[in-house]
């Protein structure tokens, strides 16, 4: 399911760049994901009554451990993985968000063909969840986290190159890539930094925190790009990956001892 949500992203772009790119309005773009999006809820309510067909047997071993709330918001390892995910989806959101500024006013690419790198970053994002999955079974979640950490600076990197058009593109295809196990891998290894108890409750936490990180310091990177230049996208894209690196560090190290 991680994986698909590029999918639809990587399809969002080329719908709105083929619509454009025939003279129609952008409203077009807008009316066809309305209609994906009209028969996907059609189909959820034509089959709504077979899921519970389908519900996993409860797991033995008795009920779950439960611990109260403010047991779980007073281990510094939640509020550093919350911290970590809003930084996360917010290199995530801004390289796609702001890349087509970027590729168009600041490289001198044309809106077709910048339409189709801001696909391919997200394409790129969806073939990153499928083939690094694979990989975090057989070398483990933390290699390839780490991995995918270096490899979003590194690909921030080429982005902040004042260097061609192209340059710039391949960073977001690096980025993609490398950040796309990121997301399910730190949920998956909640609980090693928190303990199994406070597992839940952390990522709910996690997943507020990813929201808001999305929603607050992508438009934070267009307000600077507005009042600088589209150029500031690039080291904004360094540092958020910079300091998402620092966090999960910090996170890591202070794994919660009661499991």
């Amino acid at each position: 399911m991680h994986a698909f949500f590029g999918l639809g992203v990587a399809i969002g772009p080329l719908i709105m760049t083929a619509v454009l790119s025939a003279g129609l309005s952008w409203r077009w773009g807008y009316g066809v994901v309305a209609a994906a999006q009209a028969v996907l809820a059609t189909a959820f309510v034509l089959t709504v009554r077979n899921w519970a067909a389908h519900r996993a047997a409860p797991a033995d071993g008795g009920p779950p451990v439960r611990v109260p709330i403010r047991d779980t918001l007073v281990i510094p390892a939640v509020w550093l993985g919350a911290l970590a995910f809003g930084v996360y989806v917010a290199v995530e959101v801004a390289a796609g968000l702001w890349a087509y500024t970027l590729l168009t006013e600041g490289r001198d690419i044309g809106p077709a063909v910048a339409g189709v790198c801001v696909s391919a970053y997200w394409a790129s994002l969806f073939l990153g969840r499928v083939v690094q999955g694979v990989v975090a079974e057989r070398v483990g979640s933390g290699q390839v986290l780490w991995a995918s950490l270096a490899g979003m600076a590194g690909g921030a990197v080429l982005v902040a190159l004042p260097a061609p058009g192209w340059v710039a593109a391949a960073g977001l295809a690096v980025i993609g890539f490398a950040a796309a196990p990121v997301f399910p891998l730190m949920t998956l290894t909640t609980a090693d930094r928190v303990g199994d108890a406070h597992a839940d409750r952390a990522i709910g936490v996690q997943l507020g925190a990813s929201a808001l990180g999305g929603a607050l310091l992508p438009g934070l990177v267009g307000v600077l790009i507005s009042r600088v230049d589209v150029e500031a996208l690039g080291p904004s894209l360094v540092a958020m990956s910079l300091l998402l690196m620092l966090l999960y560090a910090a996170s890591a190290r202070r794994q919660a001892v009661p499991r």
